[in-house]
């Protein structure tokens, strides 16, 4: 199958509204490319496809994939989005995902904590783009729409599908993920970067090893990272932290804490893999003797710049 300058070679995925392919260019071989293709046919979905393509067009950023072309045709193509090829894999396949007895899905091989560190930095530091400079909430953050990248240590935000572009104070979430759809996307309030926050702190607990239904977070994570990602999560979005910037900042100082660098160059560890000596114990033990209880509030909402009115009407 070819569509325009493309050639499909597999499909790699299929949702309810829409195809994947992984295609490459007919003429530059070696150049690779992600192919989505709406399969309804009719508005809203016609619409909201068109959003994502107007949307992804303006973005530049590392963890981001690019835009490469938009094209409609006559059925049975139709809408067809063109982007980058972004190697590696979903979060969702890369920890194996299990399913508990009472229907909970969690993580079989769990990610270390440092690595963890460095995954959610690379997710904040794409949602900071797209908050600051283009104000839009992603909207449905989660493992699937993560993919890693470990040979380079990056992790890329991937369909743009659900987001929400300078939402105001009557703006509704078009939908999301159970598990890590925001509360208040239920009932109706506006999306704003605290519900991207919300996913992201899910999503921890997921790729931790620990319960992503129930809010919990694995017995071995640090105290310190898990009263930290523990704020992420709360119900009410007013006490959650609003900034990503400032997220990153704080996750920046808790990385020289805990594990005395605030960068890792090191090869990927599962969390099953990580080994302490006697040593470090009884330092870790030493230090959360001395150490001050933080408190980690809620930032000043509207502080990238997203509708600070609305925050405070609705919130």
């Amino acid at each position: 199958m070819k569509i325009g300058s493309y050639e499909i070679e597999s499909q790699i995925g299929e949702g309810a509204f829409g195809r994947t392919f992984k295609g490459r260019h007919c003429i530059l071989k070696d150049v690779h490319v992600c192919v989505k293709q709406e399969k309804i046919g009719s508005k809203p979905y016609t619409d909201l496809f068109r959003e994502e393509a107007a949307i992804i067009a303006r973005l530049r950023h590392p963890s981001l994939p690019s835009f490469m072309d938009y094209k409609e045709m006559p059925p049975p193509v139709g809408q067809v989005l063109v982007l980058s090829w972004i190697e590696g894999e979903p979060l969702d396949k890369a920890v194996k995902t299990e399913t508990l007895s009472d229907g909970t899905l969690v993580a079989a091989k769990p990610i270390d904590d440092e690595h963890i560190c460095w995954i959610v930095d690379r997710i904040l530091s794409a949602l900071s783009y797209l908050h600051g400079k283009w104000q839009t909430v992603h909207c449905d953050i989660k493992p699937a729409n993560i993919i890693l990248d470990t040979p380079d240590h990056n992790a890329t935000v991937v369909d743009m599908g659900m987001a929400s572009l300078k939402p105001d104070e009557w703006s509704k979430a078009k939908g999301g993920t159970p598990g890590y759809l925001p509360p208040e996307f239920g009932t109706g309030l506006p999306p704003i970067p605290a519900s991207d926050i919300y996913s992201v702190g899910k999503i921890v607990c997921f790729i931790s090893g620990g319960n992503p239904a129930k809010g919990e977070f694995p017995d071995d994570m640090d105290s310190r990272l898990k009263e930290f990602y523990e704020t992420w999560i709360r119900h009410d979005p007013k006490t959650r932290p609003q900034s990503v910037d400032q997220l990153r900042y704080e996750l920046t100082k808790l990385r020289k804490e805990v594990f005395g660098r605030s960068s890792c160059q090191e090869e990927f560890k599962w969390r099953n893999g990580r080994k302490h000596s006697a040593r470090s114990k009884k330092k870790t033990k030493t230090a959360r003797k001395k150490k001050v209880k933080k408190h980690y509030p809620a930032h000043t909402p509207g502080s990238l710049g997203i509708a600070p009115a609305y925050n405070r009407r609705r919130y």
